[in-house]
């Protein structure tokens, strides 16, 4: 009982850094509990559907193969089985829209059991040759219901089917066109489902398909698979051929979703490690003006393991807080977040009930990290005796005065910082401590400031250095350059035409490969860039070899001057040699690039293009052009895309607004904490100089210019902090998608600097206001 009074009685007075490691604590728990029951539950969304859905483990796109050769490909040794279906795209005319609006359109046989990639059907009943399935966000955004008729272009024929309902797919969980678009635009694209026979009809293509879908045999792999497949599809017109991990909406999800358990597993422990550091220095501190206490216990018959676990409750008490409200916030955000990601992916309603694991995960780490923070503070109480501890340590020697043999400092400096540098420098473990507390906070609140400039660099960057068109022109099929290039500078409102070739290739560097989109451009191209994110410069397209990004060069193991080999569609097995005479910094994943006329001659191909660039003066002009032209797969509009990004950016706010809020907040708490403890650690000697005539005011410019000096000491390492989080982090985040940047603009880290200031100006205040209420005659009584 007299152990539990004292307990109860020391945190009260040392309330405010028992709540800085509550704070922490609490910060890395909430971290804790929310991303993983948003991987949890993104997860088991993803492997559920998979599974219900039966989505294939390998894809394939070919000219068009007869029904029947399809059906045989499923005898292959290693296939389970193979799913053929007919696909195209339809346009999709909607009232009052000028926007090209793309429904990819796939076949079924309905009341068919058992098929690949089946479509989970939201609301409504499967159609006759007469209705049509469309995705449940397709029809959100362009307000359909059950019922309505929507008009398509199928290969030249208008039809309008009746909606019967609304599905998701396995296939599309994340539904992006074949453009080069990164973000879902879910009012100018969407995938529906219309009967085998009515589709085949309407595209000429009755008993064939174009795409097929492979679910293989337990034990096998799509590397010893493929060879097979492509010598059965070649006859066919093979297209593309690739593993589920190369699948599109697969990559996406499945990337988001490793990410977010990446920051799950190492994010929370660089609060909770911040926690333990200052739990240690704060019961050693205290442990340190108790001394007298202990060796009184000790002469009374306390055993070191009742002391131990006397003080052990320090540490358990601030864990189990920290924990309580850790998890509470956890389970607080974890629906909210989970929205925000269900925005982009379109899965089935995710399950966010607690999950006793993470709750009792997350406690049991908040109270383990607590009471390790109490047992390594208080280690010194078993190597004292009653005798030795009733007596105060003796001070450390001071055996030469470093500071003031420095040239010039004590002109340089009034008598009060002289005091202060000479206290720093007295103090090294102390003061080590303040500027390690001060540069974590400075790295935290940096990192978190520049979040929204990290999104900027990630897709702005994107829009106002690389790709300066006003409209992108996707075409359906390659056209003849020349001819291309003509018809789109006939269109009213043109200003600048360039054209495009963007193919999707295989390329291979040694032992490793990678499936990308490699993009062709002419050397004198204005309308689109390659461009460096880190030298902030931009670079020609090459010839006779191909520029590729930072991160296809560390998937690959490449630099400059290494070559790599490439296949297409137009080369078959043919590998291409092809010289890397550049690598450039980018944050949009594996990209190459390389000249126009280049690529014609490698693959020995006439000059043609796939998508057109254009500088208009009007683009309304050229989308209402181009509404209803045959070729024309999709238009990109950079103000769309760009307003696609602020809505993204608008849409993870609330995250971001949390993490900052939590960064301001863990740096206030450090740093006042840091600075109570010192005070604390320091009350006889400020009583001291009151003693001998100093005022406050005075004692206070002491403290001031002591903090602000260990403050500046604070930032460069609170620079390279910011760094190793960023790259800690982008380790964590970095897909084929995007990459993090890891650069911070001077903004962030002014804005680290000035919050940084206001927690030491507060601190400093704080410190003053104690000074001046100090009881020197009770302070002075007191044994340290």
């Amino acid at each position: 009982m007299i152990l539990l009074r004292q307990a109860a009685r020391g945190m009260w007075r040392g309330k405010k850094s028992y709540l800085a490691c509550i704070v922490l604590m609490a910060v890395g728990i909430m971290v804790f509990v929310s991303f993983n029951l948003m991987y949890r539950n993104l997860a088991a969304a993803m492997d559920g559907m998979y599974l219900d859905r039966r989505f294939g483990d390998a894809f394939a796109t070919v000219g068009a193969i007869p029904l029947n050769k399809a059906e045989a490909l499923g005898d292959l040794e290693g296939v389970r089985q193979a799913e053929a279906t007919l696909v195209t795209d339809a346009r999709v005319l909607i009232p009052g829209s000028n926007r090209i609006i793309t429904l990819r359109t796939s076949s079924f046989t309905p009341g068919e059991d058992g098929r690949l990639n089946s479509f989970l059907l939201v609301e409504g009943f499967e159609p006759g040759d007469e209705g049509i399935l469309v995705s449940e966000v397709f029809a959100a955004a362009h307000g359909l219901s059950i019922g309505d008729s929507l008009t398509l272009v199928i290969e030249g024929r208008r039809v309008s089917p009746v909606i019967t309902g609304t599905v998701q797919s396995p296939e599309y969980v994340y539904a992006i066109p074949d453009t080069g678009q990164l973000m879902p635009d879910t009012e100018a694209f969407g995938f529906g489902y219309l009967t085998t026979a009515r589709l085949g009809l309407l595209t000429g293509k009755t008993g064939s398909a174009t795409n097929l879908s492979f679910l293989l045999e337990e034990g096998a792999t799509f590397s010893h698979l493929k060879p097979q497949l492509e010598d059965a599809l070649a006859p066919y017109g093979l297209r593309t051929l690739f593993a589920r991990d190369d699948q599109p909406s697969h990559a996406m999800l499945d990337q988001e979703i490793e990410s977010i358990g990446s920051m799950a597993g190492s994010l929370p422990m660089v609060f909770i490690l911040m926690a333990v550091i200052i739990l240690y220095i704060m019961l050693k501190r205290i442990i340190e003006q108790e001394r007298m206490q202990i060796g009184t216990l000790k002469a009374f018959g306390f055993s070191n393991a009742a002391i131990i676990a006397h003080y052990l409750g320090y540490g358990g008490i601030t864990g189990l807080a920290g924990g309580v409200v850790g998890v509470g916030l956890g389970l607080a955000m974890t629906g909210g977040l989970t929205q925000v990601y269900l925005q982009f992916f379109s899965l089935p309603v995710v399950e966010t009930a607690p999950d006793p694991v993470f709750i009792a995960g997350g406690m049991g780490i908040a109270l383990g990290s607590g009471l390790l923070g109490a047992l390594m503070g208080t280690r010194g109480i078993l190597r004292l005796t009653p005798s030795e501890a009733m007596r105060p340590p003796a001070p450390p020697p001071v055996t030469r005065d470093r500071v003031g043999r420095i040239p010039l400092l004590r002109s340089l400096l009034s008598s009060y910082g002289f005091m202060s540098v000479r206290n720093i420098t007295r103090n090294r473990f102390r003061s080590a401590f303040v500027v390690l507390g001060v540069a974590f906070s400075f790295a935290l609140t940096a990192f978190m400031s520049s979040y929204g400039e990290m999104f900027d660099a990630l897709m702005l960057n994107q829009f106002t250095k690389v790709e300066l068109y006003n409209v992108k022109v996707s075409l359906r099929q390659p056209a003849a350059y020349t001819a291309a290039l003509e018809s789109a500078r006939s269109l009213e409102g043109a200003k600048r035409v360039e054209g495009m070739l963007e193919l999707p290739v295989e390329v291979r560097g040694g032992h490793l490969k990678k499936n990308l989109t490699i993009t062709a451009i002419q050397p004198e191209a204005q309308l689109y860039k390659i461009y460096d994110n880190d030298g902030d410069f931009t670079l020609a397209p090459p010839a006779g070899g191909v520029i590729i990004s930072s991160s296809l060069a560390d998937d690959l193991a490449v630099g400059r001057g290494d070559v790599l080999s490439m296949r297409t569609p137009y080369t078959g097995d043919e590998d291409i040699p092809l010289p890397v005479l550049g690598v450039v910094s980018s944050n949009l994943g594996s990209t190459a690039y390389i000249q126009l006329p280049g690529l014609w001659e490698l693959l020995s191909i006439p000059p043609t293009v796939n998508s057109l660039l254009v500088d208009a003066a009007d683009t309304a002009l050229i989308k209402s052009a181009l509404l209803e032209a045959d070729n024309v797969a999709a238009i990109t509009d950079s103000a769309e895309s760009e307003a696609l990004y602020v809505d993204l950016l608008d849409s993870y706010a609330y995250m971001i607004y949390m993490m900052q809020l939590a960064g301001v907040a863990i740096a206030f708490a450090i740093i006042t904490n840091t600075a109570t403890i010192s005070l604390s650690e320091r009350k006889r000697e400020y009583a001291t100089m009151r003693v001998l005539g100093m005022f406050p005011a005075e004692i206070g410019q002491v403290v001031s210019f002591e903090y602000w000096v260990l403050f500046l000491v604070s930032i460069p390492p609170g620079i390279l902090f910011t760094r190793l989080i960023k790259e800690a982090m982008a380790g964590m985040i970095d897909n084929d998608i995007f990459s993090m940047p890891v650069s911070t603009a001077p903004g962030s880290y002014l804005a680290a600097v000035v919050l940084c200031m206001a927690a030491v100006a507060l601190s400093n205040w704080s410190a003053r206001r104690k000074i001046a209420g100090f009881d020197m005659v009770e302070v002075l009584k007191e044994r340290e």
